[in-house]
C-alpha cells in the first residue's frame, strides 16, 4: 500500500504524458522541486484539471516514491487579478522560469518558496508600472541570495534599499537607476547560470 504526503506547491509548469495524463512541476515548501503525475487529467469527468494551473498556490496530496502520484488537490490562491494584467503575467513567468533553471530537484528551500510566493501576491495586488519594476528588481536580488548566489559587494544604493524592504514598502523607493540595476541583475543571473533566460527578452515588449 502506498505512503502519502502532503505538500504545499506553487505550480510551475505542465507537460502532457501518455494518453491523458500530465506532468506537473511544482515548487513545494516541504521538497523544493519535484514532478508529480496527474492520472487521466485530460479526461472530461477529471476533477483535477481546473485546479492543475500554472502559477496556482495548492496543497496537494500525493502518494511517495520514485514518481509520485496525485491523489488529491485544493487550490489556495490562484492570483485572478495577476493573470488580468500583461505585465505582471510577463514577470509571473519570468520568476516561474528562474526558478525553474535556478534549482535542482528534491532540493528544499523554504526561503525561495516564500520569495516566489510573495512575489506573485505583490504582482496580484500592484498594479502601478514603477512599483511592478521594483518588485521584479527586488525579486531577482532575493532569488540569488536565497540560493546562494548573492552579489555580496553590491554597494549600490537602491541594490541596498530594495534588499532591505519588504514588497509593502516598495512605493517609498525612489526608482532612480532601476533600469542601470535591472540590466546588471539580469546579466548577473545568466552568468550565473551560464545560459540565456528566454523570458527576459519579453519584459520590456
Amino acid at each position: 500500500m502506498s505512503r502519502e504526503t502532503k505538500l504545499t506547491a506553487i505550480i510551475l509548469k505542465k507537460q502532457p504524458f501518455k494518453e491523458g495524463d500530465e506532468i506537473i512541476t511544482l515548487f513545494t515548501k516541504e521538497q523544493g522541486k519535484v514532478r508529480v503525475l496527474a492520472k487521466s487529467v485530460k479526461s472530461a469527468k477529471s476533477k483535477l484539471q481546473q485546479k492543475l494551473q500554472a502559477l496556482f498556490l495548492v496543497e496537494m496530496i500525493v502518494t511517495t516514491g520514485e514518481f509520485p502520484k496525485i491523489i488529491g488537490v485544493e487550490a489556495l490562491q490562484v492570483y485572478h487579478h495577476l493573470r488580468e494584467n500583461l505585465q505582471a503575467m510577463k514577470m509571473a513567468f519570468y520568476a516561474i522560469e528562474l526558478v525553474l533553471k535556478i534549482t535542482v530537484d528534491e532540493q528544499p528551500n523554504e526561503n525561495l518558496f516564500n520569495s516566489l510566493k510573495n512575489f506573485l501576491e505583490f504582482l496580484d495586488a500592484e498594479k502601478q508600472q514603477e512599483i511592478l519594476n521594483l518588485g521584479l528588481a527586488k525579486f531577482k536580488i532575493e532569488i540569488l541570495e536565497v540560493s546562494g548566489l548573492g552579489m555580496q559587494s553590491q554597494k549600490n544604493e537602491l541594490f541596498l534599499k530594495l534588499k532591505q524592504t519588504d514588497f509593502t514598502g516598495l512605493q517609498n523607493i525612489n526608482p532612480v537607476g532601476l533600469k542601470e540595476l535591472q540590466d546588471s541583475l539580469s546579466q548577473f543571473i545568466e552568468y550565473q547560470l551560464e545560459r540565456k533566460v528566454k523570458s527576459e527578452r519579453y519584459l520590456n515588449q
